[in-house]
């Protein structure tokens, strides 16, 4: 068996075994991954623990009956978030189309009502010292105001009948015995 034949053989052995190690080496494999789960945050700015929406939050800590010239009223609200996501607020005041607006003096503070009957509120202003305006819409705050998750805080509300206002007993523009509304919208958006 010297002849060729043999040798076509073991060269035909040599191929099939080479492809044997060629199928051998294409084995594979997959994996697969997968994401977590992605969900938005919420914002939920509570007033006295009450959401104030749709329905007003009635506020009547804060008013004050027959109220003099140079007199204050001051009452705090508690602000909360208490959404998943750190929010920022800011307070706008309307007054009712009364002819006393013009003669209300209203400041917004980080502090406690003290003084003479809880008339004024100590700590630092929030917002100018501004008067209302009749049937107009004021900016409260300076810039918005910031609440984390789960936190809170206590804000101001102080107002007062402008000295001035005596000067209109008897005329046909006189104040005395006239009432005005303001109503303090909240807004909150995401920090």
């Amino acid at each position: 068996m010297s002849g060729g034949k043999p040798r076509a053989v073991a060269s035909l052995g040599i191929v099939f075994g080479l492809g044997a190690i060629v199928t051998l080496a294409a084995w594979s494999d997959t994996a697969t991954a997968t994401s977590g789960v992605f969900s938005t945050g919420s914002i939920d700015l509570q007033i006295d623990g009450q959401q104030g929406n749709p329905d007003a939050y009635a506020f009547t800590a804060w008013s004050k009956a027959g109220l003099l010239p140079g007199e204050r009223s001051s009452a705090k609200l508690p602000v909360q978030n208490t959404g998943t996501t750190p929010l920022s607020y800011t307070i706008s005041a309307t007054a009712s189309s009364s002819d006393l607006a013009p003669y209300m003096v209203f400041v917004l503070k980080d502090g406690e009502p003290n003084g003479e009957s809880g008339n004024r509120c100590s700590g630092n202003n929030l917002g100018p010292v501004t008067w209302m305006e009749k049937g107009g819409t004021l900016d409260a705050f300076d810039e918005p105001r910031t609440l984390a998750p789960g936190e809170s805080e206590y804000v101001c509300f102080q107002i007062r009948l402008h000295p001035d206002a005596a000067d209109t007993a008897g005329t046909s523009n006189s104040v005395e015995g006239k009432s005005v509304d303001v109503a303090f919208s909240f807004h909150a958006t995401a920090a």
